[in-house]
C-alpha cells in the first residue's frame, strides 16, 4: 500500500514538472543551407550536426538524446550546438523556464548539415523586451562599401539590411573616387532605422591663364572666364579647353586632369593661332531632370503633409486615450494623423499605461486595438533576400522588409505575404507566440 502511494506521488510530480516545462517550445524548425542576410554558406561538420536556437535567453543546458551534454556556444542572438549524428530528441533545461524533451522532426538531425529553430520561452509576468533592430542603409553610389562595427554588410542595388543591438554603433561608407563618410547610428526598440547615405564625388579644379585680356575661355562647351578663370568641378580624365574672342577661336587642345587633382594651364602667346579658325562650339544638352525634381517637390508642397486616418480602440467606454500626451477622448478615436511617430497611452482611474509606439509612414488608414492585453501579443521578426518588399499579415500591408511586427493576437494563425515587382509573390503561415518574437526568413525568387 505504502508503494502504491509513492508511485502515485512520483507520478504527480513527473505531471507537474511536465506542466511546467510548457514554458519552453521550439518552433520553425527548418534545414539552411545560406546565411539570408549575406548569401555565404553556413558552416557544417563532418561528423556532427550544426543547430543554431535563435533566443536572446542565456542559462540552458542541453543534452542530446537525453545522454550526452550539448555545449552551447553563444552568438548574436542565438545559440549553436554541434549534436551527434541521428540525434532523435534534445532535452533542454533552464534554471527559471524548467525543463522540455524536444523531439527532432523527420529522422533526426544529420552530419553535415545546417538548422535553424526558434527557440520560444514563456515566464508568466515577462515582458518581452526587444534587443535587437533592423537598419537598412541606402546608399549613393551603389557600388559603394558599407562596414557597421568594422564589419563588411553585403550591398544589393545600393541597399544594405542588418539586424543589430540597441543603441550606437560606428559605421563607414566608402567609393572610389568619393569622399568616405564615418559617422555613428543609433537604434531604438520603436521603428527600424532607414539611413540615406550619400557619398561626394571627389573633384578636380583646373585653372587656366592666357595672355589674351578679353580672351573667352571655354571647357568642355561651357564658358568659364575671362583671360584668366578657375572651373568648377570637374571629374577626372580628358577635357577640351578653347580660347574664343568673339566668334573666332585661337586655341584647341586636350587637357588631362587627374583625381583631385588643382592643374593650372598657362598658355603662352605663341601658343595661340596668329590666325583665328572657325571651331564648331559644342552646345550643352539641357538638364531636364532638375526641372522634373522640382515640379515633383512643388506638387507635393502644394498637395500638404500626408495624412492618414487613424482609428484607436481603448479596452471599455471609461478608459481614457492619449496621444503624444494629449487626451483624445473616451473607449474610441478616430481622425487624422500626420506622417510620424506617435506615442499612444491609456489612462483609467488615473493609472497610466506604458507607451505604445504608434508609426504613420503612408497615407494608409491605420486601426490600433488597444482591448486586448499586453501579454497576449507576439512578434514576428521578418526579413528576406529582398530589400524592401512590401510585407502583408492578413492581407493588410504593415511595412516593407526588414520589420518587426509587433501587437499580432498570440496563439492565432496568420498569413505573411511579401509582394514585389519583379518577384514571385512568398507567402507563410506562421502562429505569433505570447510575449515573444518570432523570427521569419522568407527568400524571394526572380521572375
Amino acid at each position: 500500500m505504502l508503494g502504491r502511494i509513492l508511485l502515485i506521488t512520483f507520478l504527480m510530480m513527473g505531471m507537474i514538472q511536465t506542466s511546467s516545462a510548457q514554458k519552453i517550445s521550439v518552433e520553425s524548425f527548418q534545414r539552411v543551407k545560406k546565411d539570408l542576410l549575406n548569401q555565404l554558406p553556413l558552416p557544417t561538420e563532418k561528423k556532427q550536426a550544426t543547430l543554431d536556437f535563435l533566443t536572446s535567453e542565456q542559462g540552458f543546458k542541453f543534452k542530446a538524446d537525453g545522454k550526452t551534454d550539448i555545449q552551447a556556444e553563444e552568438g548574436d542572438g542565438k545559440l549553436t550546438l554541434l549534436a551527434p549524428h541521428k540525434t532523435k530528441f534534445i532535452v533542454i533545461e533552464h534554471p527559471d523556464y524548467g525543463q522540455y524533451t524536444w523531439k527532432v522532426p523527420g529522422k533526426g538531425l544529420r552530419k553535415k548539415r545546417h538548422y535553424q529553430a526558434n527557440l520560444i520561452t514563456d515566464k508568466p509576468g515577462k515582458e518581452y523586451k526587444l534587443a535587437k533592430q533592423w537598419v537598412v542603409i541606402e546608399v549613393d553610389p551603389q557600388n559603394a562599401i558599407v562596414e557597421v562595427d568594422s564589419t563588411t554588410v553585403r550591398v544589393r542595388d545600393g541597399l544594405a539590411q542588418l539586424n543589430v543591438t540597441i543603441g550606437r554603433h560606428p559605421y563607414r561608407v566608402e567609393a572610389p573616387f568619393h569622399v568616405a563618410v564615418e559617422d555613428t547610428l543609433e537604434v531604438t526598440d520603436s521603428v527600424k532605422l532607414i539611413l540615406p547615405v550619400t557619398l561626394q564625388p571627389i573633384y578636380s579644379y583646373l585653372t587656366v591663364r592666357t595672355p589674351m585680356e578679353n580672351g573667352r575661355i571655354v571647357l568642355d562647351g561651357h564658358a568659364i572666364g575671362t583671360g584668366s578663370a578657375t572651373s568648377g568641378h570637374l571629374a577626372e580624365g580628358n577635357h577640351r579647353l578653347q580660347v574664343f574672342r568673339k566668334l573666332d577661336c585661337y586655341y584647341d587642345g586636350i587637357v588631362s586632369i587627374g583625381k583631385a587633382e588643382k592643374k593650372v594651364v598657362e598658355i603662352a602667346a605663341e601658343e595661340l593661332w596668329k590666325r583665328p579658325r572657325m571651331v564648331k562650339v559644342p552646345i550643352p544638352a539641357v538638364d531636364t531632370t532638375q526641372v522634373a525634381t522640382m515640379d515633383s517637390v512643388l506638387a507635393q508642397l502644394a498637395e500638404g503633409p500626408v495624412m492618414a486616418d487613424v482609428t484607436i480602440t481603448a479596452p471599455d467606454d471609461s478608459t481614457q486615450i492619449w496621444v503624444n500626451r494629449e487626451p483624445k477622448g473616451l473607449g474610441k478615436w478616430e481622425g487624422k494623423l500626420q506622417q510620424g511617430y506617435y506615442a499612444i497611452q491609456t489612462e483609467k482611474e488615473g493609472l497610466v499605461s506604458g507607451v505604445i509606439p504608434f508609426w504613420v509612414n503612408d497615407a494608409m488608414p491605420k486601426t490600433l486595438d488597444l482591448s486586448m492585453p499586453q501579454a497576449s501579443y507576439g512578434l514576428l521578426n521578418i526579413h528576406s533576400n529582398v530589400i524592401g518588399a512590401t510585407v502583408k499579415v492578413n492581407g493588410v500591408t504593415v511595412g516593407e522588409t526588414p520589420c518587426v511586427v509587433d501587437r499580432l493576437p498570440a496563439a492565432k494563425a496568420c498569413r505573411v505575404s511579401l509582394v514585389k515587382k519583379g518577384y514571385l509573390n512568398k507567402e507563410v503561415v506562421v502562429t505569433p507566440i505570447g510575449n515573444d518574437m518570432l523570427d521569419i526568413e522568407l527568400m524571394m525568387v526572380k521572375r
